[in-house]
């Protein structure tokens, strides 16, 4: 039987009386105002619990709305504890993935296709590059450099559809512009800007028209998009305002116009919605966020009835007293002056009473060194974990320094700014590779592969090699090639370098070979199987190499996607590569659970998250507040729909910055500054240091090094233990995929599911991810009543296909031949005899004992009283017998009837595997015997996992079809 949820006193028990004033709250519109630490996910989920346990809302008709993934995340998890009826029907979205799913539900009334892409702001800029000379630019392509402004393009469509400006608005304003010109002479201002505006709207209109061409969108679209969709089509809008009744918003100041007109259309004013706001932490504006949305949410909805929340449970009162001394600086444009509230946050937390520390030093380097050895010293003295701790920066450039004096104090750190990814010295490597096959010549680039692990050759040697390049103008390469010909330099290098630089350039010759035929990423992906150099982190047990291997693993993600975009020849992909990297798009993912490091973060990725200790670093005046800067392309103001506050916009946006720095801290709180950082003057302690802590604005002393302090600068100290991550809080999270990985080989959970070790896809699942795909499309479009005829079924085939993993070109066209004719049978079929799926690739969640189960079910159909589970594969199975028996071993479809008793009290009728390349069905009943038995399996995986036993689990068939089996070195040896 189904759980059963927390009981509605139980949900109210450990809250404050202005917590369960909001999670109580009856209806209507209500704003919750949540200061810094103040509890406002726990409000957030409780409100949703008893809203389901009060009966006031069924789960399908809530809709939570939040920024980031992350937060989206902690949130299922929150209510899934309290919720445990394991409700698939609670929909928790950030704003782009709902708006992601509105638009792929009804895809056709805009004119894409459900399947279409999303770029990356990256990846926009890829496409803008590809796409540049079909815009129609003039002022913003100088001819001798076309790309230049791609980058501020790209910013000023953003900003247009932030503020839910499509094409014909921009098109209107320039209009507009130009009739407001009139007949001035021609060197007017006024006929200057109507000339800029009409050309950015006339490549707007251009840009957007190319993404529908290519069946993308960007992350503007998902929102703007689905605004025009619930506009334009009341059809859809009443529909899901009839589905979501009851809306809750996270982070309510930080929407922009385009987001705050998407939560209007959904919740009318006699709706029924929850936002949660604090106009002191909006520090969003540069990307559009409007913190005059919480003043319109009170006039757009009558009514309204505000919570604070001002009792903190994260910092100590000093410090809280400190950041609400400086954020009073922002009156009387607060929203406690201008609703008359107390905003004054009080301290729960029990800390230590700690003044904040304000540390001024004579030079930036004497900064950073200064506080990399208090992170050492406070971690080698048992005091502090590495991840304790956390260096919050203006901007990504200003980090480098303190990354540097990490270094060389031997602290392990990680980087979530903007270039993190590929400022990691694997990433460095793996470019290095690419660049070696892609320029031949590129001597820094075969120096960098030399030296790597993959060849370890002799630096003497290496010295050498580089000295005679540099002396007689040739590449690297051509070195190579000649000491093979000639004793000199051979003679002059050792046994081992000869060897190890032999290996090197014919490894390089081989693989250039190899480029006629495959992409950058497998030829990089040979080269590391080939080297070993894959192999040999999967083996190690320590955490510094399951990092490492996360790192190869997210570039090669990130190949992918850029391979996907633009091809795979190495010269493009190359240029593009370079693109993300200037660009600085591929931040390390804020979770790494894989190893305790110090946090080094934007103060803007800081935001929502909380350490004992906070550094507030290069506190100056010119740096932090910085000066206001235009963007290259400014947007034109009639199309901005915020209202502006009457003080310094600008200088009261980086205050609340520097507050929600101040107020990321539990215990300890240290600001530095230093007088030098380059240039001819002395910098000034920024004046939030000042107004936060009551100084006059007499420049404090200077802390400066003594001579050997400087000398002892350059000492690296021997690395700090890189120690394993805490466990993760909540239950275990599995899915019936990773269920049966671990059961197959322990050790094949941990490559796949842990480290996500990088596979090059075999063709049978390029074949079978295509086929699932355009099966999907056609259920889907069925259940949306716009059936596809023969030839969408075969494009939704072929929009699906990937040239991965096939022996040869030969092979991959017979492949798609023989796809296109299961497809046309499985048409016919469904012509003859159609069927009417009640539920396609429909998401479950249900709390088993201690664990979270989740999945898709790919099919369900409901007829009457029968339940039945369809599962597609695209294995060619003939007999009946043999697919009967299939069906009736499967351990995934076993799962799947499990969540289906947990979910509805009872099991399905029956379950099925449907073979597409032959037409057989498996059918298979599940007593409750059965289920008992999937049940001890869930239990005994959740059991290995918990207890980090990974061994190895070799046997002929499972190796055989393992992705792993190339780097494994405990894969099954046919005697």
């Amino acid at each position: 039987m189904p759980h059963t949820a927390t009981s509605e006193a139980l949900l109210l028990d450990d809250l404050t009386q202005a917590q369960r004033d909001a999670v109580v709250h009856e209806g209507g519109p209500l704003l919750i105002v949540a200061g810094a630490g103040s509890g406002k996910t726990t409000v957030i989920a409780r409100r949703i619990a008893w809203l389901i346990a009060a009966k006031r809302v069924r789960p399908d008709e809530l809709l939570g709305l939040t920024f980031t993934d992350k937060a989206a995340e902690e949130m299922e998890e929150r209510v899934d504890l309290l919720v445990p009826y394991g409700y698939v029907d609670i929909a928790l979205h950030t704003f782009h993935a709902f708006g992601d799913q509105l638009l792929r539900d009804h895809a056709l009334k805009l004119g894409l296709s459900p399947h279409f892409r999303v770029l990356s702001r990256a990846e926009q800029l890829v496409f803008l590059r590809q796409h540049v000379f079909e815009l129609p630019l003039r002022l913003f392509r100088p001819l001798n450099d076309p790309a230049r402004f791609l980058e501020a393009l790209a910013a000023v469509f953003a900003r247009a559809k932030d503020e839910a400006a499509g094409p014909e608005e921009f098109l209107a304003c320039a209009e507009e512009l130009t009739r407001l010109a009139g007949d001035s002479p021609a060197d007017d201002p006024r006929r200057a800007e109507a000339t800029r505006v009409r050309e950015l709207a006339e490549a707007y209109a251009a840009y957007q028209r190319l993404l529908r061409q290519a069946d993308a969108v960007d992350f503007g679209d998902q929102v703007l998009l689905a605004v025009q969709l619930l506009e334009r089509h009341p059809d859809v809008l009443a529909a899901t305002q009839r589905r979501f009744r009851h809306l809750l918003v996270d982070e309510f100041q930080d929407t922009n116009y385009a987001q705050f007109r998407l939560l209007q259309l959904l919740a009318p004013p006699d709706a029924h919605i929850t936002v949660v706001a604090d106009d002191d932490q909006s520090i969003y504006k540069w990307r559009g966020a409007a913190i005059s949305n919480v003043l319109k949410f009170l006039d757009h909805y009558a009514g309204v009835r505000t919570v604070v929340l001002t009792e903190n449970f994260r910092s100590s009162q000093r410090i809280l007293d400190c950041a609400y001394r400086l954020i009073r600086f922002n009156d009387p444009d607060r929203l406690e002056v201008r609703q008359g509230i107390d905003k004054r946050l009080i301290a729960r937390a029990g800390r230590a009473e700690e003044e904040p520390h304000l540390h001024v030093f004579d030079t930036v380097s004497g900064e950073a060194d200064w506080v990399a050895q208090t992170i050492r010293q406070a971690i080698e003295a048992g005091a502090r974990r590495a991840a304790d701790f956390a260096i919050l920066v203006r901007s990504n450039r200003e980090a480098d320094l303190f990354l540097r004096a990490l270094n060389v104090a031997g602290v392990p750190w990680q980087f979530s700014g903007a270039s993190g990814l590929f400022a990691r010295e694997e990433s460095k490597l793996l470019v290095s590779c690419l660049k070696t096959l892609a320029d031949p010549d590129d001597s820094l680039s075969w120096y960098h592969v030399a030296s790597s692990p993959l060849y370890r050759c002799p630096m003497p040697d290496l010295a050498r090699v580089l000295a005679l390049a540099s002396r007689t103008n040739q590449s690297f390469r051509a070195v190579l090639r000649q000491a093979e010909q000639e004793a000199a330099p051979g003679e002059a290098l050792s046994e081992a370098g000869k060897r190890r630089l032999g290996e090197l350039a014919g490894d390089v010759e081989r693989l250039l070979e190899r480029s006629r035929t495959l992409s950058g990423g497998q030829l990089l992906y040979q080269w590391l199987t080939d080297r070993g150099f894959l192999a040999a982190l999967s083996r190690g047990e320590r955490a510094e190499e399951a990092a490492q291997l996360q790192t190869v693993a997210r570039f090669f993600d990130r190949l992918r996607r850029v391979e996907e975009l633009a091809g795979g020849r190495l010269p493009e992909l190359m240029a593009h590569l370079e693109l993300f990297q200037a660009m600085g798009n591929e931040p390390i993912d804020e979770d790494d659970a894989w190893a305790d490091r110090v946090n080094v973060l934007t103060l803007h990725k800081a935001k929502g998250l909380e350490f004992p200790v906070i550094f507030l670093v290069g506190l100056v005046q010119g740096r932090f507040p910085t000066p206001q800067r235009h963007d290259p392309i400014e947007l034109p103001e009639a199309l901005i729909k915020d209202i502006l506050p009457s003080g310094n916009y600008h200088l009261q946006e980086e205050r609340r910055l520097f507050y929600v720095g101040m107020t990321r801290a539990k215990e300890q709180l240290y600001l530095t500054c230093s007088y030098d950082y380059g240039g001819k003057t002395a910098r000034k302690v920024s004046q939030f240091v000042l107004e936060a802590l009551d100084l006059s604005s007499q420049s404090p002393p200077a802390k400066k090094a003594s001579a050997r302090e400087l000398i002892d600068r350059s000492e690296t100290r021997p690395p700090l233990p890189l120690a394993p991550a805490a466990p993760g809080r909540g239950p275990l999270r599995l899915d019936p995929h990773g269920v049966d990985d671990y059961l197959t080989c322990p050790l094949k959970y941990r490559y796949s599911h842990i480290l996500k070790i990088p596979v090059l896809r075999h063709h049978l699942v390029v074949y079978g991810a295509a086929l699932h795909k355009a099966v999907e499309t056609f259920f889907k479009r069925q259940l949306q009543g716009s059936p596809m005829d023969e030839a969408e079924l075969l494009r939704a085939f072929e929009a699906h296909w990937r040239s991965e993993g096939f022996l040869t070109r030969e092979h991959e066209e017979l492949r798609l031949a023989q796809g296109r004719e299961t497809l046309r049978r499985f048409f016919a079929q469904q012509r003859e005899t159609p069927e009417r799926p009640t539920l396609i690739e429909e998401r479950f969640r249900f709390q088993f004992e201690d664990l979270l189960v989740v999945g898709r079910w790919d099919r369900v159909d409901r007829r009457g009283d029968e339940v039945v589970i369809i599962d597609y594969k695209s294995s060619e199975v003939n007999d009946q017998g043999a697919a009967d028996r299939r069906t009736r071993e499967s351990l995934q479809l076993a799962l799947y009837a499990l969540a289906w008793r947990a979910l509805h009290g009872q099991p399905p009728t029956r379950v099925e595997l449907r073979f597409l390349e032959t037409g057989v069905v498996g059918r298979a009943q599940f007593s409750d015997a059965d289920l008992e038995r999937a049940a001890s399996r869930l239990r005994d995986a959740a059991r290995g996992i918990r207890a980090q036993d990974f061994h190895a689990q070799p046997q002929e068939f499972a190796c055989r079809w393992c992705a792993f089996q190339p780097i494994c070195p405990f894969a099954f040896q046919s005697p």
